[in-house]
């Protein structure tokens, strides 16, 4: 079963940009220490990157569709919200070749997006990430021992629906099928608890969907509306689309998918059962890097909120954790989701202003869960080699 799930690296490193006169413009020195790199090397928004970045970045997502067996892939780079390169290969469906402003589905990526919501309610005193679920939903086991803080950052210990065998084999019967949040809620919530809330990691998409049905209710008004009016407006998100339906705005990126043991298009089977109500999206990969630039400089938020939504709280393997939302380590920010063929990347390094941005989609005889993530690795490992990923 091909689902949302996360892993995550870090990077630690300063960026020196030089002094600013009293008036807030760069210093003459401050603009030269900016253009000065290394040999070979090229200076995008005062980050150096390896001269053959748009090279590097092109054959990369060329190469994967033979290596991974892929339909088509994308990758992009931006530094300080500016695109240094992008580049897409393959074919949408057979005949059209795949663009890099084609949209597709992005699953988890949303998940901050959700979670910067949370906290501009944080900031706005009308929740505390110790409140208690039970102050929305008494009904629900262990509503009195869970807070917003442990749905956040996937440690409520609620099991994940998305394991369960029975919800597995009614969503590959009928993948047009629309689920609603309280049906997912309660398939999660009736099966033992995966660990004691509070006390580690434990992937659960009814952590999201929970907050997602919490913020609502805080707002007394839909999740999409919120999502729209609270957060992509702001980031500047124009090509991201709320639907928890099949649709997806043209140009639209095909998905095929394998797990049915047929390959198949996949494009059009129904979402909603990936995150809440509101939440489901599609959007390009510029979009999607720049809400991960958006969300790792803290647009949104207070500085006390920012720091808190990318503070790692639980650990997920051996340098990995999840904050708010977010996987991190070491001041890399990820998402990496994939779900019914479509697969997709998203990293910034904050230290660099540095985003990255890949998407794959499976191919016949595809076996690699997400290849978008070991082109991303790839593509991160030759921007900043001291810092590299390790997804997985």
């Amino acid at each position: 079963m091909r689902h949302s799930r996360t892993s995550a690296l870090t990077c630690l490193g300063a960026l020196l940009l030089g002094s600013t006169l009293a008036g807030g413009h760069p210093s003459a020195d401050a603009r030269s220490a900016a253009r000065q790199c290394p040999a070979g090397q090229i200076s995008k928004g005062g980050t150096c990157l390896p001269g053959d970045t748009e090279e590097f970045t092109a054959r990369q997502v060329t190469d994967a569709l033979a290596k991974y067996k892929l339909t088509a892939a994308m990758a992009g780079v931006w530094v300080d919200g500016e695109r240094v390169t992008a580049a897409a290969a393959g074919e949408t469906v057979t005949g059209f070749p795949a663009t890099t402003d084609m949209r597709f589905r992005i699953g988890s990526v949303a998940i901050p997006y959700l979670t910067t919501e949370l906290l501009r309610l944080v900031d706005q005193g009308r929740v505390t990430l110790d409140d208690k679920l039970s102050r929305w939903r008494p009904d629900l086991p262990h509503a009195d021992a869970i807070t917003l803080k442990m749905l956040a950052s996937a440690s409520s210990g609620y099991a994940d629906y998305v394991t369960d065998k029975a919800f597995i084999a009614a969503l590959y019967k009928d993948p047009f099928r629309h689920w609603t949040g309280e049906e997912l809620v309660r398939i999660a919530v009736s099966r033992p608890m995966a660990r004691p809330p509070g006390s580690g990691f434990a992937y659960s998409h009814a952590n999201w969907v929970l907050l997602g049905d919490i913020i609502s209710r805080v707002e007394q008004r839909p999740l999409g509306e919120v999502m729209r009016e609270n957060v992509l407006e702001p980031m500047g998100l124009t090509h991201t689309a709320i639907s928890s339906r099949a649709e997806i705005p043209a140009p639209v990126l095909h998905g095929f998918d394998n797990e049915r043991g047929v390959f198949e298009d996949s494009t059009y089977w129904n979402p909603s059962w990936t995150v809440a109500e509101g939440a489901v999206m599609t959007a390009t990969l510029e979009d999607m890097a720049k809400s991960f630039t958006a969300i790792g400089e803290g647009k949104l938020l207070t500085p006390e909120s920012h720091r808190l939504q990318v503070t790692p709280v639980v650990k997920i393997k051996d340098n990995a954790w999840f904050a708010l939302g977010l996987p991190v380590e070491n001041t890399w920010i990820v998402q990496n989701p994939s779900f019914a063929g479509y697969a997709g990347t998203v990293a910034y390094l904050p230290s660099r202003k540095l985003a990255i941005a890949t998407v794959a989609t499976q191919g016949l005889g595809s076996t690699i869960q997400n290849a978008s993530s070991n082109v991303l690795q790839a593509i991160a490992a030759h921007l900043a080699p001291e810092r590299p990923l390790t997804l997985g």
